[in-house]
């Protein structure tokens, strides 16, 4: 049985959300669906102020729960 995470997404100049799925790959599927032409990057500034994302896991998806998703 997989186990759903819970990933969330911050796009540079624009929005933020989060993806529920049983793998980073497959939440990366999900992210490039709506957003063909942004690149995903680690923690390189240049390149996300250049049209690029964060995307990350934030945990493991439980019933009742509050997810903080972006701290900062």
């Amino acid at each position: 049985m997989f186990r759903k995470k819970v990933y969330a997404y911050e796009n540079s100049e624009g929005d933020k959300g989060i993806i529920i799925a049983t793998s980073y790959k497959k939440a990366e599927r999900i992210y490039r669906k709506g957003y063909p032409k942004r690149k995903i990057v680690n923690l390189d500034i240049a390149d996300y102020e250049n049209n690029g994302a964060y995307l990350f896991e934030v945990k493991n998806v439980r019933n009742n729960t509050l997810y903080n998703a972006f701290p900062w």
